[in-house]
């Protein structure tokens, strides 16, 4: 297929001969209307839930609770009579007078440091990776060293121990770190190329904080439904009334008792909610991917290779996929909830059992979260259903590395999170210890502790700075998991579409060629007589 002209909107678009479907079906779509049901369940029922709402919530407080003569409570007159012993809000008066313009700059120059982590990692892969690598050993090894000079010697093996097994581990899996830098770079020229892709995923991120804030306020609408009840975990059977339980510990005389209906609803709230979150990263990842592959896919040389991407990746993400990403997310969703089930009855339980239950449950998750994210991002190049694309990525990912890229690409998130670490942390202790030199000669009436407050600065900023960069660090990620599936597409029609990217991906270690049998099937031959691959012009 040669390349052909797309008109929309009155602009000429050129699209290459690449997999990218510009016309899609909708696929899915019964998916997509379970989701908006299911949404507007949880919506109708926290509107219900603030109509029939016991007035008096909001007037319970620990004292009341406390008093046995409050349980159980009908009417409520006396609830409104208690409640004048609510307790005091948290006063941090000082800290913002003397700090919040402090804060304020520290989260400002927190997207400076974003856009030099970005910047870093696509000049210096390498760089970063290594400092990454060093700042994990060198870590530890300064805190025992500390330990051990101040006397601590027993104390001290921990960290140096650490720190020797950390060293240990990072040379041995040297080649590993090397490919994940290499790797890191392909991620960032992708990004670099695709710039307003950061932008789109901030805005999806706070849509998404729009989406689920209706669920949540329907969640704590559904609570206020009940009234007060004799406290479950209490022995009524106590000597004297006595509130205690059964081991004879004091505890709350009275709790709240929700309405019958609140459980099942807040259940469905809650897994609606996770749906609803699961479902926008699922977004996240399919505008990135489509994005990504339409400028991976554009013909050499075309001019304004990204201009309406991102808009056709998010029309095609909001229309005939989206019952695909639905189902997609719903999977996660599912998963997600039998994964924290194993978790809990391994905790409640504490037997063998069950903890190998969990660990089966958390194994058998991450795969289906793996392979459900590159299903995704072969759904933004191809327009497929889910199962659909599912079935052919992981054929197409079988024939081009996937047990290589799997046993690998850990290490790239691992650098990333690492990094992100290390940079926040320097930050917040940068932050703080600059605010603790300006203020450490204030007077006592000015600020009374300044320390702290530097300490409580230093620690906003953070975790402003890591939740930042770990952002950033997904968009990287993103990036590259699209860069390795059109890699992948490519390297099946045995094309390059961009040499600087295929270098990379040809690091990757494998187990051979992919040659076709006689009989039509697939298998892998030797690296030595694999057929090279043509550069499109």
């Amino acid at each position: 297929m040669g390349l052909e002209e797309l008109q929309r909107e009155g602009e000429t678009l050129v699209a290459s001969a690449g997999p990218y479907q510009f016309t899609r079906s909708r696929k899915d779509a019964g998916w997509g209307v379970a989701f908006g049901l299911a949404y507007a369940a949880v919506v109708v029922a926290g509107i219900y839930g603030y109509v029939n709402r016991n007035p008096d919530f909001a007037l319970i407080n620990q004292d009341y609770l406390s008093d046995p003569e409050n349980c159980p409570l009908h009417g409520g007159r006396r609830l409104r009579e208690a409640g004048q012993g609510d307790l005091p809000a948290f006063d941090a008066g000082e800290f913002m007078s003397q700090a919040a313009g402090w804060l304020g700059a520290g989260v400002a120059l927190s997207l400076l440091l974003g856009a030099a982590f970005l910047r870093l990692f696509q000049h210096l892969p390498e760089t970063m990776t290594r400092a990454t690598v060093l700042i994990q050993v060198a870590a530890p090894l300064a805190v025992g060293a500390g330990m051990l000079g101040s006397g601590q010697g027993r104390a001290s093996l921990l960290p140096l121990g650490l720190a020797a097994l950390s060293g240990l581990a990072f040379y041995l899996w040297r080649a590993e770190i090397g490919l994940a830098s290499r790797l890191l770079g392909v991620s960032a020229h992708g990004l670099a190329a695709n710039p307003h892709l950061i932008t789109t995923s901030v805005l999806l991120g706070v849509a998404s904080v729009a989406a689920a804030t209706p669920l949540a306020a329907a969640l704590v609408l559904s609570f206020m439904n009940g009234d007060v009840v004799p406290n479950p975990a209490r022995d009524l059977a106590a000597a004297g009334g006595a509130c205690l339980n059964e081991a004879g510990d004091p505890v709350l005389c009275c709790a709240w008792g929700v309405d019958p209906w609140v459980k099942p609803a807040a259940a469905l709230g809650a897994l609606a909610m996770l749906w609803t979150l699961l479902l926008a990263n699922q977004v996240r990842v399919y505008v990135i991917s489509g994005t990504v592959a339409q400028w991976y896919f554009a013909p050499p040389g075309a001019l304004h290779a990204t201009r309406g991407t991102t808009r056709r990746a998010l029309g095609h993400a909001f229309g005939p996929s989206f019952g695909s990403l639905a189902l997609s997310s719903l999977v996660l969703t599912i998963t997600e909830a039998l994964r924290n089930s194993a978790e809990r009855n391994a905790q409640e339980n504490q037997d063998v059992l069950s903890w190998v239950m969990s660990c089966i449950a958390q194994c058998l998750a991450g795969i289906v979260e793996y392979l459900t994210k590159f299903a995704t991002v072969f759904m933004a190049i191809t327009g497929d259903a889910f199962f659909a694309a599912g079935r052919r990525v992981t054929d197409l990912l079988a024939r081009n590395l996937l047990d290589a890229f799997a046993s690998t690409i850990w290490f790239t998130p691992m650098v990333i999170q690492l990094a992100a670490f290390s940079m926040a942390v320097g930050w917040g202790f940068a932050s703080g210890g600059v605010y603790y030199l300006a203020h450490r000669g204030a007077a006592a009436g000015v600020e009374a502790s300044p320390g702290l407050n530097a300490a409580v600065l230093g620690g906003m900023v953070g975790l402003a700075s890591l939740f930042l960069l770990n952002f950033l660090g997904g968009v990287l990620l993103a990036v590259l998991d699209a860069a390795f599936v059109c890699w992948a597409l490519d390297r099946d029609a045995q094309s390059v579409s961009h040499p600087e990217i295929a270098q990379a991906f040809d690091a990757v270690p494998r187990k051979g060629a992919v040659v076709e049998q006689p009989g039509g099937g697939l298998a892998y031959g030797g690296l030595a007589h694999e057929a090279p691959a043509q550069q499109r012009v």
